[in-house]
């Protein structure tokens, strides 16, 4: 058994992961930031610390006796509210910080969560791979790829592994349900188009199975990698299984996507005058819509290909899309959408 640290514990994948730890027998030290709620495991259970990353005197002794580290902590997705300053010293500096510590600490592993933001769309043609040339778009996006390219700069004498997360969802995830699971539930799901863009949506017990991999598995050592689920999902198949896991009856509104365009530019103008719920995200930061919706809801530009992870070490995603919105939906009909926990 290791001893295993994880930052960003408390969030949504990192509860998952330190669960799935703490439940092989690992001795798990968890770093937070923030009192978000824990769903998935109790405080008592792991060496729980509360500590800012991105001040480098923090983090300070936090690798002592660690073999491995699995690093999530970051500002999350494309925050508006956040400046470029914002991302650096946390997702970029923050990483630095946490690199130097475990090389002073003698770690041996150290797993990096990225996004497949920080490479930006693909051409829209076939799935991106780790090979292609990353081209983020947005602040989180390039602040997750600079520290990509610290962790995998060959100066340090641990092993690094980097992986390239997509949409991520299951029992745990607020993020995703106000644009989908919320709608769904009204039994009205507006499709930009024909609905038959695709798209990665990727459950979560399969992400971690990958995360641990990575953390392992020898031929992961100084690679990078894409998770993702079995094979890349159409839109109207996501809606369709989120309707039939949640026991709801979906209809589907098309728009026009020059009309769809047109709504995502006055939802920019208001997000920027109201930069609050409803137009703004209180999970995301991010407009409810936008004109970046619009373009990766119309073409094959977000899909990856898991070919490398699956090859190299042996990445098998074991739930599939129906088993999959039918937990989550299980989960939030108890922890959010039912009387009980409304009151």
């Amino acid at each position: 058994m290791s001893n295993i640290l994880i930052t960003g514990a408390n969030g949504f994948i990192g509860q998952h992961l330190t669960r799935k730890l703490v439940d092989n027998g690992h001795s798990v030290r968890t770093v937070s930031k923030g009192n978000s709620k824990l769903y998935f495991f109790r405080p008592d259970e792991v060496d729980a610390r509360d500590i800012d990353i991105s001040n480098r005197e923090l983090t300070s002794g936090l690798m002592d006796g660690i073999d491995i580290v699995y690093h999530l902590a970051a500002i999350p997705r494309s925050d508006l509210s956040k400046t470029w300053d914002d991302f650096y010293a946390v997702n970029v500096q923050g990483t630095i910080n946490l690199l130097e510590e475990a090389q002073k600490a003698g770690v041996k592993r150290f797993v990096y969560i990225s996004t497949v933001e920080a490479a930006g769309f693909g051409d829209g043609t076939r799935p991106r791979k780790e090979t292609d040339d990353p081209k983020p778009v947005n602040n989180y996006g390039k602040s997750k790829l600079l520290a990509e390219q610290q962790v995998l700069s060959g100066t340090w004498s641990m092993e690094c592994t980097v992986l390239r997360l997509p949409m991520i969802y299951g029992p745990g995830t607020f993020l995703i349900i106000p644009k989908m699971f919320g709608p769904v539930r009204k039994g009205i799901y507006p499709l930009i188009g024909s609905g038959s863009t695709k798209m990665e949506f990727c459950y979560v017990d399969n992400v971690i199975g990958g995360i641990i991999l990575a953390g392992e598995k020898k031929e992961a050592v100084n690679e990078l990698f894409y998770i993702s689920d079995e094979r890349s999902y159409s839109i109207k198949e996501v809606i369709t299984n989120i309707a039939a896991g949640m026991g709801k009856k979906i209809k589907f509104v098309h728009i026009p996507i020059f009309v769809a365009n047109f709504l995502g530019l006055c939802w920019e103008i208001a997000a920027k005058v109201l930069p609050f719920p409803p137009i703004i995200s209180k999970y995301s930061g991010k407009p409810f819509f936008s004109r970046e919706t619009v373009y990766w809801t119309t073409k094959n530009v977000n899909i990856v290909s898991i070919d490398k992870i699956k090859e190299k070490l042996g990445y098998s995603p074991d739930v599939n899309i129906r088993d999959g919105t039918r937990k989550t939906a299980e989960w939030l009909n108890e922890k959010l959408f039912s009387p009980e926990a409304k009151s």
